[in-house]
């Protein structure tokens, strides 16, 4: 099964590029889990951003960005360190890799959008060797959790969230990633949670332009969820009411699972 994206749209891959201060994010989460010279899988790459500052920080390892689009990696070709990763597209649910092909696989927001999630980690964990690592990013509480809701904007995340189920959309993956991970077999299984986004009164300007293009990418998701066109356009309009709104407060967290695959027994 090929996995789909409802965010499927070129102004989303730019718009995560302009989010993420990838070389932060790469010095944050995996020094403890790669080495110069390692053999790195990033799937769910989009256009190949994090896996370019994987190149950026470690220039030996070999790195590797594996993404549903190939249209969508091609994007990150021209990044700094974007020459030195190779790229692959596919099914996630089947890695094409042989078993125990990377020292170090990784996903970053990409499960919470996966229905066959467990299928996606076993694949990530088979082709992780023997005693290497496996990092697991996603969120909890995306689009769900405010205060104050009204019964109106209560049922307006209904229809939408309903909306989304048929896609494999999970706002609460990132509780669900430990589980995971031990489904999978992994070990030393360890698990960090901290603030992803927070705003608590009137929005800033450049996070509302966020919102705003986030919201029109998805604009077609909208239009099924409310039935029409106009319906949508004045949903948005109440979601960007609301933040910026002084007394808003919308929130979600990060879970950051890290394990590694068990030595092979015997050895």
């Amino acid at each position: 099964m090929t996995v789909s994206y409802v965010m499927e749209d070129p102004r989303e891959a730019e718009r995560l590029m302009r989010k993420v201060d990838s070389d932060a994010w790469v010095a944050e989460y995996l020094p403890a889990v790669t080495r110069p010279g390692a053999a790195v899988l990033d799937v769910g790459a989009g256009p190949g951003h994090l896996a370019a500052a994987v190149a950026r920080r470690w220039p030996q390892a070999c790195v590797t960005a594996f993404d549903g689009n190939p249209e969508r990696l091609a994007l990150g070709a021209d990044l700094p360190g974007g020459e030195a990763v190779r790229r692959r597209s596919g099914d996630a649910c089947a890695l094409s890799f042989p078993d125990g092909s990377f020292d170090l696989v990784y996903s970053r927001l990409m499960l919470q959008y996966v229905a066959e999630r467990q299928r996606v980690v076993a694949e990530m964990a088979r082709v992780t060797r023997p005693g290497g690592s496996v990092v697991l990013f996603d969120l909890d509480g995306q689009l769900v959790w405010h205060d104050p809701v009204d019964a109106g904007m209560r049922s307006r995340l209904d229809r939408v969230v309903s909306a989304l189920a048929p896609t494999g959309f999970d706002p609460h993956t990132g509780r669900a990633l430990r589980r995971l991970a031990r489904a999978a077999g992994l070990t030393d299984v360890r698990v960090r949670v901290e603030p992803y986004h927070l705003i608590a009164g009137r929005v800033g300007p450049v996070e509302r332009a966020q919102w705003a293009l986030k919201l029109d990418v998805a604009r077609p998701l909208l239009e099924r969820a409310f039935g029409c066109a106009e319906e949508a356009e004045r949903a948005v309009e109440s979601f960007l009411c609301y933040l910026d709104d002084e007394d808003t407060l919308t929130y979600s967290v990060a879970f950051t699972v890290s394990a590694k695959r068990p030595e092979d027994k015997g050895r």
